[in-house]
């Protein structure tokens, strides 16, 4: 039946109901991808991170981390975290620091330092212990006693007796004066002999004295540490008592700082001599190396950090451990650990973007084995310290918790869940968030106070509320459907922002409904180029009359970036054969595997409707004429087959009407894409060659919702001049394309029977010529 749409189906409304402007602006789709997105967050177990399924843009982030944050408001601020030295300064641990008390400790550790080489410093010049006192004075005492002994002794046997760096050297003496080497060359061997026997045996009692004078020290300097340690012990205890009380309440922090007192203590006892001089060096090491290093400073941040890693390289996501270069001798110590977003966001959330981590496989790698682990390792820097020969630091691992989520498409989260086993058990979540939601008036009042934010936001001209119509219907228009509407706010930006421009371009004060026209129907160069060549006839196309196997189809050329529709001429020859169709794109390998099915349903479609239990005796020869590249998909069916029936009937085709529409083997009508193209690239074409009079398309009934066409062809409908037709059934398009008044589908149908029985009667007649 032939079913043309009036002027109230074509043109588009959106109709609000005002009382419900006033009510909250949500859109529900929308609110059920953030319940995931929360639900996510409420689970505290250990791989339950989030892939979030949806397009990027900073607004979009800017909601999700706003969303976030909301859900952590009543969380418990997040710890700060510090890698601090204990035992080996090469192998720093962390610490959990209470929130805001990284640099308390920071200061009191530096505090304690000082404090503990002002008393080192104190006990070794000081001279108020009497105990301290008392054995250093026997030490020397005893010393002197030894040694001048050993001069003693020396004098007797005539030497001299020098102390150097590696004991004592005996010098003979002659008449109160050290011989030299001249006189001692110039003594007989007998005196020499005598000299040399006496030195050995001075040198083996100075051994024997020595080793008695260490044994003494060692016996005094144990003593001395004793009394060192004590006092240590005494003076600090205040400092070390005030510095405990200050973490009381933090475990972590306390038994730092418990650790640290025995170890400096411990250390700093243990290089005691008695010398200042020789000490002094190793003490400042000792104590200067017993550092701080604050990774994560939370004082600031009253709940859980929600970070947004632009760049997750292994540096910035995972931290690093820097190098300095002294005259080519490498160094790094603990001040030198950087910490990365992962640390940062512990206890709270980290989002990435799967596109952004794809470009840096080290870092998706570390990121698993951080989930999996749940601990941070520094490992990623010893990569350059083994490269040039460096002993660097080996930081202990940082346990972490927190929600990662990634934000992708679903092709790369699809083949991440398929190929990669740990992927899906770190991120069994997903939140799919939506651009096409239903049109809805919350979602309307909705989308109007978007785009006036917008224009505040970004100090663009005012617009009219019939350009922010003509804006929703744009977005409908992108959502392909009446009653749902694109929401994505890339599209609605671009749109704005663009409009405003052309507006300023033309002088204009306000943004209005043309302007807004003139954007979202702005013409591409390759459109411009190709409506070109049919206004001058370089591409042929009929637009008035009737034809016999030609008839207007309709496409879609799509660049990626922008996709207009266009006609084409497709054709068809009937000649004697044995029922093949022969699809020239298919034989010039211009045809795709879509194409190609379609074809085929054709085939089956035809010997369906004709005679199911003959074979026909005639071939149709197939093509879309001056079209040069691969033809894909199938909505170009009903064209196709319109062109066979009326080649097989000789009955001729209205080429003032163009059609689009899929057909399966029943002879129904499926939808196609890109109806609103096809109709303006038509109405485009007509208007440019000839005139829009008369003119119209057929397409499926199941994209009459998907109709929004720009206002022009609107009043060109609704003034009667240009057509829109649409067809259920393949019998549909036989009656608006090929039937004349009063012709039913059987007397088609009856014409073709007849035109069959011509075929039949030659291939009779051939034998009977072979008969005779």
């Amino acid at each position: 039946m032939k079913r043309e749409l009036t002027p109230k189906e074509v043109i588009f409304k959106i109709i609000c109901n005002e009382a419900e402007e006033k009510k909250e602006r949500i859109i529900p789709e929308i609110q059920d991808s953030y319940k995931r997105v929360g639900r996510a967050l409420s689970i505290e177990k250990d791989g339950f991170n989030l892939y979030v399924i949806d397009s990027f843009s900073k607004n979009k982030l800017k909601q999700l981390i706003k969303y976030i944050k909301e859900q952590y408001k009543k969380l418990e601020p997040p710890k700060d975290i510090c890698y601090v030295v204990v035992e080996d300064a090469k192998k720093p641990e962390a610490i959990f620091v209470e929130n805001g008390k990284g640099k308390q400790l920071k200061e009191t550790v530096e505090s304690l330092k000082t404090k503990y080489l002002e008393f080192a410093e104190d006990f070794y010049n000081s001279s108020s212990n009497e105990k301290k006192d008392k054995l250093i004075d026997e030490i020397e005492s005893k010393r002197t006693k030894y040694i001048n002994e050993l001069m003693d002794m020396a004098k007797v046997e005539g030497f001299d007796v020098k102390a150097s760096a590696k004991g004592f050297a005996f010098i003979p003496i002659n008449n109160g004066e050290a011989l030299t080497e001249e006189q001692y060359d110039d003594l007989d061997k007998e005196k020499k002999e005598s000299i040399s026997l006496k030195a050995a045996s001075l040198k083996k009692k100075a051994e024997g004295i020595l080793d008695t004078l260490k044994e003494i020290e060692v016996r005094y300097i144990k003593k001395l540490k004793n009394i060192y340690s004590k006092f240590l012990i005494v003076e600090m205890e205040e400092y070390k008592d005030n510095a405990l009380l200050e973490f009381v309440n933090d475990d972590e922090s306390y038994e730092y700082l418990e650790r640290l007192f025995i170890e400096i203590e411990k250390e700093v006892v243990n290089t005691y001599t008695m010398s200042i001089e020789d000490d002094e060096a190793g003490l400042y090491e000792i104590i200067n190396k017993y550092a701080v290093k604050i990774l994560v400073d939370n004082s600031i941040n009253l709940s859980p950090v929600v970070i947004y890693e632009e760049d997750p390289s292994i540096n910035n996501l995972m931290g690093s451990v820097e190098y300095e270069n002294n005259n080519g001798v490498y160094t790094t110590d603990i001040s030198l650990i950087n910490s990365g977003s992962m640390i940062r966001a512990n206890e709270g959330c980290i989002i990435i973007r799967i596109s952004s981590l794809a470009t840096s496989p080290y870092s998706y790698y570390y990121l698993k084995k951080a989930l999996m682990t749940n601990k941070l390792s520094y490992d990623t820097s010893r990569v350059y310290s083994e490269v040039v020969s460096i002993n660097g630091l080996k930081p202990k691992p940082i346990p972490i918790k927190l929600k990662v989520i990634l934000i992708g498409d679903y092709e790369s989260y699809d083949t991440l869940y398929n190929a990669d086993e740990d992927f899906k058990k770190l991120f069994p979540l997903r939140a799919e968030f939506t651009d096409i939601v239903e049109m809805k008036d919350e979602v309307v009042f909705y989308l109007k106070d978007y785009v006036k934010n917008r224009i505040k936001e970004n100090n663009i001209k005012e617009i009219d509320d019939d350009a922010i119509m003509e804006v929703l219907k744009y977005l409908c228009r992108r959502a392909n459907s009446k009653s749902k509407i694109n929401i994505d706010d890339i599209d609605i930006d671009k749109l704005i922002i663009l409009t405003n421009n052309y507006t300023k371009e033309r002088g204009g004060e306000t943004i209005s409904k043309e302007d807004v026209t003139a954007i979202a129907y702005e013409e591409e160069k390759v459109e411009e180029e190709y409506m070109k060549m049919f206004k001058e006839n370089k591409i042929l196309l009929s637009l008035n009359g009737k034809k016999v196997g030609s008839i207007n189809a309709l496409a879609v050329l799509d660049t990626g970036y922008h996709s207009f529709g266009k006609p084409m001429r497709v054709t068809c020859v009937a000649y004697k054969g044995t029922g093949r169709i022969v699809d020239i794109q298919k034989e010039s390998n211009l045809s795709g595997k879509i194409h190609e099915k379609s074809i085929n349903i054709l085939k089956g479609l035809l010997s369906s409707i004709l005679d199911p239990y003959e074979s026909m005796t005639v071939d149709f020869h197939l093509s879309f004429e001056q079209i040069y590249g691969l033809i894909e998909g199938d909505s170009a069916s009903v064209s196709e087959m319109i062109c066979i029936l009326s080649a097989l009937s000789k009955k001729t085709i209205r080429q003032n009407i163009s059609v689009t529409g899929s057909l399966n083997q029943f002879g129904e009508v499926q939808p196609i894409g890109g109806v609103n193209e096809k109709i303006e690239g038509f109405y485009k074409v007509c208007k440019l060659v000839d005139n829009v009079k008369n003119k119209g398309v057929l397409v499926p009934s199941s994209n009459k919702d998907e109709i929004i066409l720009n206002s022009k062809i609107e009043k060109s409908i609704e003034n009667g001049d240009f057509h829109i037709y649409t067809m259920e059934t393949l019998n549909d398009a036989i009656e608006v394309m090929i039937l004349e008044d009063g012709e039913t589908i059987e007397d088609f149908f009856k014409t073709i029977n007849e035109e069959l029985k011509k075929y039949e009667d030659k291939d009779k007649d051939k034998d009977k010529d072979k008969d005779k």
